[in-house]
Parts: structure tokens; sequence; C-alpha cells
């Protein structure tokens, strides 16, 4: 079997001159250090995932509302905001008490806890800051319901998925049910209820979570195992993941074609739906013959970035079926 470089072990003790990142040197080098504070203290809340919860919960919140008055948009727009707060205090929750196993990752060693260039304590006020500031945002912006939601959540990923991805492969599917929270909640946020349009986009971002996060564990098998994750690929083995990776993406697809029966999507989505389902089908069956390890590596890369494709021009079609609906309201 391959081996795969881990970081060392015993992390490198916290020191705080380093963290403060102020140097007995010039006001350049201060500065520098300052910047560097700021982009740690900023990336505790994972931005890149609150971002994509951003645009998540404007999808379906755009699909959802029934007014697009100047009045509804800025509560929505108050409400997202609370949206990405609360994922980002979440990230930064996730990293607090994830810093140790962090440290033994080659993808995540360098995140500003587990390489000691933040203390914990900083983290844990980070999240929980961020967590308060959220609230009234999502209740002004939005309802009890979406506050409701929110903290469910918030629950299940730091209390209940993070810990359990070292007992359970099963971690997964937990897992997938706070990331695909955003589209519900940019749902609620709209309708104040539970509606076709967040129901249908939760599912649909809930399953392709499935084999996004499957395919990343297949070629970070190594240091997943090596950092005592149990996922499908460490617990249940290589062949067990490919089959699970195929099993997940067949009603992916099924379910982005169906968007247009549900008359979430139009012409756009349906047909954009149906090429690119078909497109990313085809690249995960391709795998089911490999099964030499640097083989099944490769191909799980394929899978995804086919998954970041299969998002981006699904979604995509949906806006674009979306702004032809209200261009066509506007002309008519």
């Amino acid at each position: 079997m391959t081996s795969v470089a881990v970081a060392d072990r015993s992390p490198p003790s916290f020191e705080p001159g380093a963290a403060a990142g102020v140097a007995a040197g010039a006001p350049g080098a201060r500065a520098s250090s300052s910047t560097r504070v700021l982009a740690d203290v900023v990336s505790l809340g994972k931005p890149r995932i609150a971002a994509m919860a951003a645009v998540v919960g404007a999808g379906t919140f755009c699909l959802s509302t029934p007014s697009f008055a100047a009045a509804a948009v800025a509560r929505g727009a108050v409400g997202l905001l609370g949206v990405v707060l609360l994922v980002m205090g979440a990230g930064a929750l996730n990293m607090w008490v994830e810093r140790d196993v962090d440290a033994l990752m080659v993808r995540t060693r360098d995140r500003p806890l587990a390489a000691r260039r933040l203390s914990p304590l900083v983290a844990w006020l980070v999240g929980v800051g961020l967590v308060v500031a959220s609230l009234p945002l999502l209740r002004v912006g939005g309802n009890d319901l979406t506050c409701g939601l929110g903290l469910f959540s918030l629950f299940l990923y730091v209390l209940v998925y993070t810990p359990m991805k070292r007992t359970s492969p099963w971690s997964l599917v937990v897992g997938a049910v706070p990331g695909a929270m955003p589209a519900l909640m940019g749902g609620t946020l709209a309708a104040g209820v539970v509606e076709r349009a967040g129901a249908a986009m939760f599912g649909l971002v809930f399953l392709w979570q499935l084999p996004h996060f499957l395919a990343i564990s297949l070629y970070r098998q190594d240091e997943y195992r090596a950092a005592g994750h149990r996922l499908f690929s460490t617990a249940l083995g290589m062949r067990t993941t490919q089959l699970w990776i195929v099993g997940t993406a067949a009603p992916l697809a099924l379910f982005g074609v169906a968007l247009w029966p549900l008359a979430l999507g139009g012409v756009v989505t349906g047909v954009t739906a149906v090429v690119v389902g078909l497109w990313f089908l085809a690249v995960c069956v391709g795998g089911l013959r490999l099964r030499a390890r640097a083989d099944v590596d490769a191909w799980a890369r394929r899978v995804f970035f086919g998954t970041l494709i299969w998002q981006t021009v699904v979604f995509g079609a949906l806006a674009a079926d979306r702004l032809l609906v209200v261009a066509a309201r506007h002309a008519g």
C-alpha cells in the first residue's frame, strides 16, 4: 500500500509571540504578522464553505420567495448573513474540537490551531461569538423556524458529526444533514415554512455531498486512517467505497433531472440536468473496473472534480431558469 506523508504526531508547542505575530523587527514585519493573524482568524470560519452556504441559501431563497420587492430582498439578505455567520461559527468550533486530529493530516495540518498559530481559546471565542451574532439576524431576517433549524444544524455538526467521524463511517450521512441545512434555511427565510423548493434543494445538496466526500475519503484514506477517522474508505475498504460512490451518484443524477417535473426549473434545467447527470454517472461507473490503488485514487479525484462540475452546472441552470421567469414577468 502506498504510503502518504503525515505530519509529525507531536505538534509544535504554542508560542504566544508567534501567534500574536508581533516581532521586535521593523513596522513592515509587524504589519505582515498582523495580516497573517487576521487571515488565520478569518480562516477559522472556513470561508469557502461559508461562501458555498451563502450561494446555496441565496439560490433557495430566490426559488422560494413570493416577492422580489426591495423590503423582502433586504430582509432576506439579513437572514442570509445570519446563515453565513452561523456556518462560520460552526466551522470555528469544529476546528476547536479537532485541533489535535487536524495536526496529523497533511490536508489540515496548516490550519491555525493545528499549526499552533492561534490559541484554542481564540477559536472558541470566535466560534461562540459568530453563533451568538447569527441568531438575531436569523430571527429578524427570518423567523423562529429558521433559528431552530440553525441551532439544530449546529448541534448536529459540532456535537454529533465531529466526534462521530472517529467511531463510525455513517458520520458521512449525519454530516450531510447540517451540510445541506443552508438550502432549507434559505427556503424558510423566504416562505416562513418548509416548502417544496427548500425541501428539494435540501435533498439535492444532501445527495451531492455523499459522492463528493466519499471520493475525498478514498484518495486521502491513508491520512484519515493515520488520524484515526473511521470513514467508509478506512473502515469498510476501497472496493466498498467505490460501490457506494456509484450508488450515491445515481440518485443524485436522477434527483437533478426531477427538478423540472417538480416545477423548480424549466427547459434549461431539465436538459442540463439530463446531460450533466449522465456524464457524471458515467464517470462514476467507469471506476468500478479499477483495482490498483493508484488508478482508484486517480478516479476518485475525477469523481471529486465531477461533483464540483455537476453542482456548478445544475445550480447555474436553475439560476438561469429563474432569471428567465423574472425577466418574463417584468416584460409582461
